[in-house]
């Protein structure tokens, strides 16, 4: 059982699941060609280049376990009574937003955001801003909460 689903109130019902795109994972890829391309090249051809792509390489890695952590531990749902926000593995940070106390949902699209049909949600509730990139489809997300609000 996941987070959302154990934290449920008494009456409360799950009305839209936003999941994380698969974009977020194209930056570490990208990385990982390049570094085992570079890397792959004889250290007697060019030893810079050969430990160019080594460095590379790992720098990938490392993005990319990153980047599945972000993915295992984020949770973003829609109720009928508020909006979850959950992000983190090890650490957590969670915002709870009361449908009817939601006071600003700000979706912002890059070019390819648009092609791809993703993008980060940025939410603000009371001053604080917090900012959830690479959601799939966020204007079904934010769609769903104004028909919940009203």
């Amino acid at each position: 059982m996941n987070y959302i689903e154990t934290n449920l109130q008494p009456g409360e019902e799950i009305k839209y699941v936003a999941k994380l795109h698969f974009f977020l994972f194209v930056q570490p890829i990208v990385l990982l060609l390049i570094g085992a391309l570079l890397a792959s090249s004889p250290k007697e051809i060019s030893a810079m280049t050969h430990y160019a792509g080594l460095l590379i390489l790992f720098f990938g890695i490392v993005s990319l376990m990153q980047r599945l952590l972000v993915k295992i531990g984020s949770a973003y749902a829609v109720t009928n009574k508020r909006v979850i926000l959950k992000t983190g593995v090890i650490s957590r940070r969670v915002v709870d937003l009361v449908l009817a106390k939601c006071e600003g949902l700000h979706v912002k699209q890059s070019v390819l955001g648009r092609i791809f049909n993703f993008g980060a949600i940025t939410v603000t509730t009371g001053g604080v801003t917090s900012s959830y990139p690479f959601i799939a489809d966020p204007l079904a997300f934010r769609r769903e909460i104004n028909t919940q609000i009203g």
